[in-house]
């Protein structure tokens, strides 16, 4: 599996976990030992050496938005629309990091 396609597949499993730690809470249960704590593989993944607190605020409010239109209803049609957003977005922020750095 070749970088990008690892990094959308991994976007789209912290979404549906996502999803699956908020239907729990829902239900009453405690949830925090059981999130999906991959936002710093799929940032060093996407070529992020240094990770400010204002790149994680951006990469968790994409998957807020992601976990908003997702249900289990339309569960494999947004995790594939997210990830691919998500990752675009990502791409985009470090394209911008590059040309003002450089």
């Amino acid at each position: 599996m070749e970088t990008k396609q690892l990094i959308i597949h991994l976007i789209g499993e912290q979404i549906r976990n996502q999803v699956l730690i908020l239907a729990f809470e829902k239900l009453g249960f405690d949830c925090n030992n059981y999130t999906l704590n991959i936002s710093e593989v799929v940032l060093t993944l996407a070529g992020f050496d240094d990770k400010s607190d204002t790149l994680y605020k951006k990469y968790f409010a994409l998957l807020e938005n992601a976990v908003k239109e997702t249900t289990y209803i339309n569960m494999d049609e947004m995790l594939n629309k997210w990830s691919t957003v998500i990752y675009s977005k990502l791409i985009e922020i470090k394209t911008n990091e590059i040309f003002l750095s450089g």
